[in-house]
């Protein structure tokens, strides 16, 4: 073969490769740093049909789902979607004056997405008047690269009444594995109080939901299988033979959450209050990473006359005075 014919293979060749690439920057794009820029300060308003609002605030641990306007501006975004879901959200914050929020873009319309986002959480941040601290801890989890939400600033009115500066973080789900794991096919448990990491037996029923319906470990995706033999799996293993817990836990992720609610006085987690993360099973690695959740009580919010910013990781309060063996076996 020629030198003049390699040059033409090669040629086609490069054609090719840059069509392909071209190609799958439309097809794999995905444009939702654009809903959390930082560049200008967001702007959302939420219209509702007053009476639905009202019932809203008359039962605020209701998760029912009302229909809605959407209308987001910032640098890069100027739209509006009707039959949107929309509905409060969250837990002690569900009594207070400044109440959060969930916009859900695709319960009344299946399938749709905002930006690839299904939902967004908009947050009160009721707990820290400065409405800055949450922000801070996931842009430190952002700049050390571990994976997490995404959160910027927004201003939020609904029915044209100005409700307040708002946190718009990036919800947990499906869409978010599939951003952050080449492999999105696993199982994702949202963990909360009290998520503990108990034993409680080695059949994989032993860790369905026992304190409520979804409580303390609910199961997001594959919920069809409703398969927690990983999450029993894991437990077993921090119990019984922690020398192999690098077998089938991300070491390395799990320390970073725990070094960074220790620098940042985060104690509304795992460790202290056994509360706020998820646990993703990747089936490709057979490993679970920890994933961090919720960071409004940090930065010196307490509510136990405990100095978090002078705590030490080794000697670590737990709210139960019990033992936390995951991590006083990691520490």
């Amino acid at each position: 073969m020629n030198e003049k014919l390699l040059f033409t293979l090669f040629l086609i060749f490069k054609k090719f490769l840059f069509v392909v690439i071209f190609l799958s920057s439309f097809v794999f794009s995905d444009d939702s740093w654009k809903v959390y820029d930082e560049s200008d300060l967001g702007y959302i308003h939420i219209t509702i049909d007053p009476e639905d609002l009202e019932w809203m605030y008359d039962n605020v641990e209701s998760d029912s789902l009302h229909v809605a306007t959407f209308q987001f501006q910032n640098s890069f975004i100027d739209e509006t979607i009707d039959s949107i879901g929309f509905r409060i959200r969250g837990n002690t914050s569900r009594g207070s004056e400044k109440k959060s929020f969930k916009v859900d873009f695709n319960h009344f319309i299946r399938g749709r997405n905002f930006y690839n986002l299904e939902k967004l959480n908009l947050n009160g941040e009721h707990n820290d008047p400065s409405i800055v601290r949450s922000k801070l801890c996931w842009d430190f989890y952002q700049d050390i690269g571990m994976k997490s939400s995404r959160a910027s600033h927004v201003t939020l009115y609904i029915n044209n009444e100005y409700f307040g500066l708002y946190l718009s973080v990036e919800h947990i789900d499906d869409t978010f594995i599939s951003k952050n794991f080449d492999n999105d096919n696993g199982n994702l448990w949202k963990c909360i109080w009290p998520a503990d990491l108990t034993y409680r037996g080695q059949d994989a029923e032993d860790y369905h939901p026992y304190y409520n319906e979804t409580r303390p470990y609910e199961l997001k995706t594959n919920r069809n299988e409703y398969d927690y033999s990983k999450l029993a799996r894991l437990i077993k293993v921090i119990h019984q033979s922690p020398d192999s817990l690098e077998m089938v836990l991300d070491i390395k992720t799990t320390l970073q959450y725990f070094a960074m609610n220790i620098l940042t006085g985060s104690w509304d987690d795992y460790r202290f209050l056994r509360n706020n993360f998820y646990l993703y099973h990747d089936p490709d690695k057979d490993l679970i990473y920890w994933i961090p959740y919720d960071y409004d009580n940090s930065f010196s919010i307490d509510w136990f006359n405990i100095d978090w910013s002078t705590i030490d990781p080794y000697d670590y309060s737990v709210i139960d005075n019990d033992g936390r063996p995951l991590t006083d076996y990691l520490f």
